[in-house]
């Protein structure tokens, strides 16, 4: 039986590669988070600018912008360029990372607490 379409895969042929419908570039989602979560990408820099961390598909690192007014995803001492267009995009659309602790109110002034030593009388036998 013949099949329409397809090449059958044989030896030193490559199987039909599928295309997304997506063209253009590459296809990773930009996704910025405002805040101090850079500080696990990256060390503070003198002409570093630090807004938050990017996420651009698998990669992930610090957001800083330099005194030029580009934008960089830096990793340790590796810097990107980034596309300012889509960078300022995923700003507009960003929302500040949530704190994941709730802060307690400061508990009411009580009693300071009294610590009473009791001393011990220790018996050291002489060894015979």
């Amino acid at each position: 039986m013949k099949q329409s379409g397809a090449k059958p895969a044989g030896p030193g042929r490559q199987p039909a590669r599928k295309f997304s419908a997506k063209r253009g570039g590459n296809n990773k989602s930009t996704l910025v988070t405002p805040g101090d979560g850079w500080r696990m990408f990256a060390q503070p820099h003198d002409d570093l600018e630090y807004l938050g961390t990017i996420q651009r598909g698998l990669e992930i690192g610090a957001l800083a912008r330099d005194l030029a007014g580009n934008y960089l995803q830096v990793n340790g001492d590796i810097r990107q360029t980034l596309n300012a267009s889509r960078v300022e995009t995923a700003l507009r659309a960003a929302k500040p990372k949530a704190t994941s602790y709730v802060q307690r109110q400061p508990a009411t002034p009580s009693k300071p607490v009294v610590v009473t030593v009791k001393p011990r009388r220790r018996v050291i036998v002489p060894p015979t």
